[in-house]
């Protein structure tokens, strides 16, 4: 029988019933059935940018009594279409680096084809194609090997994006497709939260230091575009988390006890279920796994609610739907042993991973109220103003608080000395570890103070009453969450041994760099990876012009001629926005290179053209307007080239961030 079938996103009604929890909707979506299978002759099905094709048998899914998918084996093909010109470099490279997957480009659009064995295809909003009455051999054994396969996925489980749309967000399509052949490859459309479409590569990278590693299948962006939306718009969240109240508990074993008030509100339309990202399970320094558990989730007056917490996502159930705009508190109980020591040092951390329930980046926008216990003798540092910091029992404990929105929330403990300055309205509290280096802390310290009064002219006031500067126990790199900048040791002991002299050079290039990250990433913020440079290209920028104060124009436009070189060969298959999609995994050292030479030398670049161009008086009053207009919020480009069309007497700036930052060519320095 010969039978051809395209999908529609045309909108269905809902066709689940209701049911009164996210426990229960889990165990039907995570434990599917099949129905009776049917022979599928020239079975076409499209969804969204995909087109798919079935000869051999199929068989509806089902969760419970409602029907979420169909179960294929036989001979497939699908096709891909890319129509979004940003990504027509990025995607092309990524199809030939990490993929057997056919790529032919046509203009801006990019075709990815491949062949397969066995699909697995869930929906929600998406309307099913009637099978043949079932006439077919039964596919439990191949539905099997296929769920077995794909249960080694590093990716969110498929059920919480189903699960959001059906409670939340029925009118919205989404899609989940595994394909499994010579290349195993996942499909997602997310009209819900992301608002991308995407199609990913999932690789075994046999480098990974375990037999578990070597087996999970990881995903490899190979495109990923827009769904109702631009490509440079801001995507609103659709909820905002908006205050954090926590309690950590952190013990010599490495266990920990977090208890967490969160405020959360939901944005344009009410809301009975919330997704977060929160680790499910991290690896130390030796590769030995360390657990989260998600022990209990009540709301303000106590009662428990209902959640799924799996491959480092979580969601949450409400019994009744939250009215958009109302502020609602969740309260969150979490324990495990994940307070690991990198390489046995006496510190541990909690980055800027989601170590507690967090949206992504444009939904963060919380303030901070945290309290930190740990054994004795050991210190703790949390981000803000000190409440208190005081001995309690077998506890040293400290108290802070962030009455600003920020974004990466971190916790750090160890053996560390302190030594504390007083300047102006500042507070510079320096870390040493392991031992009182206190000629070291004086002196950094001072150099904070040094480069924070350069910043502020031309950046505004600090934004923080304190500011913590903690040693790290290894080499080569810095990082800044709010009020707070790890900087590794050769900063603290320049001329001691060899690693550490090579690694001093630049070391004030970077300290200025961390410390301008209090201003871009924090009092002005990136919603999404694509802006990325807000932060770590106007920091980079920043910290040039320190370096020009210091040592003079001619290492200054040293540092230019090795942003642009760094930058030529990189550029040429991504856009700064998409650098965090650079994969390659035949050479995992140039893949991180090329993305550092485009988000740091290529946007640094782009604004010394800029700031060449503008000249000076133009260019810090850009600056300083940034960092006005848009204190404690998002930041986009878009934004960006609305302000220098301001500064700069009306000129359109939209085509040069169209070819420099969401292309892949190089502007000019102009000349003079």
């Amino acid at each position: 029988m010969k039978r051809a079938l395209l999908l529609s996103l045309l909108l269905c009604l809902p066709i689940f019933a209701y049911a009164d929890d996210v426990a229960a909707l889990i165990e039907s979506y995570e434990n599917p059935a099949l129905g009776p299978a049917a022979k599928v002759t020239n079975l076409t099905i499209g969804v969204s940018n995909i087109t798919i094709e079935l000869n051999g048998s199929a068989a509806p899914v089902r969760a419970g009594k409602d029907v979420i998918g169909l179960f294929f084996a036989g001979t497939g093909k699908y096709t891909y279409r890319s129509t979004d010109p940003i990504e027509t470099s990025i995607a092309m490279f990524e199809a030939k680096k990490a993929s057997k997957i056919k790529a032919e480009k046509s203009g801006d659009t990019v075709v990815l084809t491949d062949t397969f064995s066995r699909m697995f295809l869930r929906t929600g909003g998406v309307q099913l194609p009637q099978l043949p009455e079932g006439t077919s051999q039964e596919l439990d054994a191949a539905f099997k090997a296929h769920r077995e396969n794909f249960s080694h996925a590093r990716v969110a489980p498929a059920s919480h994006l189903l699960i959001r749309q059906r409670l939340d967000k029925p009118s919205s399509p989404v899609a989940r497709i595994e394909f499994d052949g010579d290349e195993t490859t996942l499909y997602e459309l997310d009209s819900i939260e992301r608002k991308t479409e995407s199609i990913s590569s999932l690789l075994r990278i046999m480098e990974m230091p375990t037999n578990e590693m070597k087996n999970w299948l990881q995903p490899v962006v190979i495109s990923e575009q827009p769904v109702g939306r631009g490509r440079t718009d801001f995507v609103d969240p659709p909820f905002l988390l908006t205050a954090i109240d926590y309690t950590l508990i952190g013990n010599l074993d490495e266990t920990a006890k977090l208890s967490i008030d969160e405020t959360v509100v939901p944005r344009g339309t009410a809301q009975r279920s919330f997704h977060f990202n929160l680790n499910s399970r991290v690896w130390d320094t030796s590769a030995k796994p360390k657990d989260y558990h998600v022990d209990k989730i009540t709301d303000a007056n106590g009662k428990e609610l209902s959640f799924h917490h799996a491959e480092d996502s979580l969601i949450v159930g409400l019994p009744l739907a939250v009215p958009a705009n109302t502020p609602v508190k969740l309260h969150f109980e979490i324990s495990g042993n994940f307070l690991f020591h990198p390489n046995s040092d006496s510190f541990w951390q909690l980055g800027t991973e989601p170590w507690f329930p967090q949206p992504e980046l444009n939904g963060q926008y919380y303030t901070i109220h945290s309290v930190v216990k740990v054994h004795k003798p050991w210190t703790a540092f949390a981000p803000g103003t000190t409440v208190r910091r005081e001995p309690e029992g077998d506890y040293n404990v400290v108290e802070n608080r962030i009455e600003k929105p920020v974004q990466f929330a971190v916790v750090h403990a160890g053996k560390y000395a302190l030594s504390e300055e007083k300047h102006d309205d500042l507070t510079i509290r320096v870390a040493s570890y392991a031992g009182n280096n206190d000629r070291a802390m004086k002196q950094l310290g001072t150099l904070a103070w040094k480069m924070i009064k350069f910043y502020e002219p031309w950046l505004g006031p600090f934004p923080f009453k304190e500011f913590n500067i903690i040693e790290i126990h290894e080499l080569g790199y810095g990082q800044a969450p709010p009020a707070t900048m790890f900087i590794t040791k050769e900063a603290f002991n320049p001329t001691m041994g060899e690693d550490n002299q090579i690694f001093s050079r630049g070391i004030n290039h970077r300290f200025a760099h961390e410390i301008a990250h209090q201003y871009w990433g924090h009092v002005v913020k990136m919603g999404s990876s694509e802006e990325q440079w807000v932060t770590e290209a106007f920091a980079e920028y920043s910290s040039s012009l320190v370096i020009k104060k210091l040592k003079g124009d001619d290492t200054y436009n040293g540092m230019i001629s090795t942003w642009k070189a760094n930058a030529k060969d990189a550029g040429s298959y991504a856009p700064i926005p998409l650098c965090n999609r650079i994969r390659n995994p035949r050479d995992f050292r140039q893949a991180f290179l090329d993305r550092t030479f485009l988000l740091y030398d290529k946007g640094a670049y782009l604004l010394a053209v800029l700031h060449k161009q503008l000249g000076d008086q133009k260019f810090l009053t850009f600056m300083r307007s940034l960092q006005g207009f848009f204190e404690w919020k998002y930041l986009t480009t878009n934004d960006i080239a609305r302000l220098l069309q301001r500064v700069d007497d009306g000129r359109d700036y939209q085509p040069w961030f169209r070819q420099y930052y969401w292309g892949t060519e190089m502007p000019q320095m102009p000349k003079g």
